[in-house]
């Protein structure tokens, strides 16, 4: 799995992300987590999902997907009870 630095700097969308402030809006959202990567870069690779035309099983199948994080990572970010969402999103 890579770091989460060097899957920071992978992302198209990382200068997109810096500038609009989008980890310093997780976190007041209370989006964060313990361990692992962090969540801005797990946010990163959901939100690029969307323009590459994939869905997340086909993204694990291709070439990238041995240094992605596994399904049961994402799914948990996604569903996790305490991350405010709506907070984040307005």
């Amino acid at each position: 799995m890579l770091q989460q630095h060097s899957l920071y700097e992978q992302s198209r969308f990382s200068k997109l992300f810096a500038r609009l402030h989008i980890g310093k809006a997780l976190r007041q959202a209370g989006i964060s987590k313990s361990f692992g990567l962090s969540s801005l870069a797990i946010f990163q690779i959901v939100f690029s999902l969307v323009f590459e035309g994939k869905n997340w099983f086909r993204l694990l199948e291709s070439d990238r997907g041995a240094d992605l994080p596994g399904k049961d990572v994402i799914y948990r970010f996604l569903n996790h009870a305490s991350f405010a969402w709506r907070r984040f999103l307005q």
